[in-house]
């Protein structure tokens, strides 16, 4: 059984250790601008990374009950790469959003 669920167990825990990530850039930006909690606005700055933060964790449930129904009713492989390339996204959209809007286009 454990061998089925392997690669969806890692990529469960990459996309925590990703949020985790997401988490400490708000920190991090919170320090930087003096922005105490639980305060949401401030320097435009904070305010994209915050965001781009919340953004990812509001559809982090949704990535990880889909990848794990996909992966045991479907196929493990596949779920996990595809699990894989949502991270990968995830954090190309972190970044961009992060960026000033004008970076952006």
């Amino acid at each position: 059984m454990r061998n089925q669920i392997d690669l969806l167990a890692t990529v469960t825990v990459l996309g925590v250790l990703e949020q985790a990530y997401f988490v400490l850039q708000v920190i991090y930006a919170r320090r930087k601008y003096k922005i105490s909690p639980p305060k949401t606005t401030g320097h435009p700055e904070f305010e994209r990374i915050f965001r781009a933060q919340v953004n990812c964790s509001e559809y982090f449930p949704i990535f990880v009950s889909v990848l794990w129904v996909a992966g045991i009713f479907f196929h493990q492989g596949v779920a996990a790469a595809c699990g894989l390339l949502y991270l990968y996204s995830r954090f190309k959209y972190f970044q961009g959003y992060t960026v000033a809007a004008q970076g952006r286009l």
